[in-house]
């Protein structure tokens, strides 16, 4: 999926919603702190910390910031994630929403070489 916006610096809610629709289906509705989150992110270019619960949409934000820097000429997104399972489904979710993505962990030290050359 390419998106493309009026400008690099300046994706707005209505493309994250577009974003979000392709992630989780056309009922899906962006909520107001998660774009608050994207927004800091992408527009703000600054670091954000989200705390969230289980079920939340952390997952659609990390993805979401992804695509659109990526969609404004931006490098790779690294994400952080504290449990191998929750690793394997954000990979696994990455790919569904057309976001290249790869792990590194204490499973797969094997191929760290070729995770770091894909990047």
């Amino acid at each position: 999926m390419s998106t493309q916006f009026p400008s690099p610096a300046t994706p707005t809610r209505t493309d994250a919603q577009a974003l979000l629709e392709q992630l989780a289906g056309p009922g899906a509705v962006l909520r107001d702190d998660q774009w608050v989150a994207i927004e800091a992110l992408v527009v703000g270019r600054r670091r954000a910390l989200v705390v969230q619960r289980t079920g939340w949409g952390k997952s659609a934000v990390y993805f979401i910031a992804a695509k659109l820097l990526r969609a404004a000429g931006r490098g790779p997104t690294v994400i952080v994630s504290p449990l191998l399972a929750l690793m394997r489904n954000q990979v696994a979710s990455a790919a569904r929403a057309g976001v290249r993505a790869a792990t590194i962990n204490s499973s797969n030290v094997t191929e760290w070489d070729e995770v770091h050359q894909r990047v």
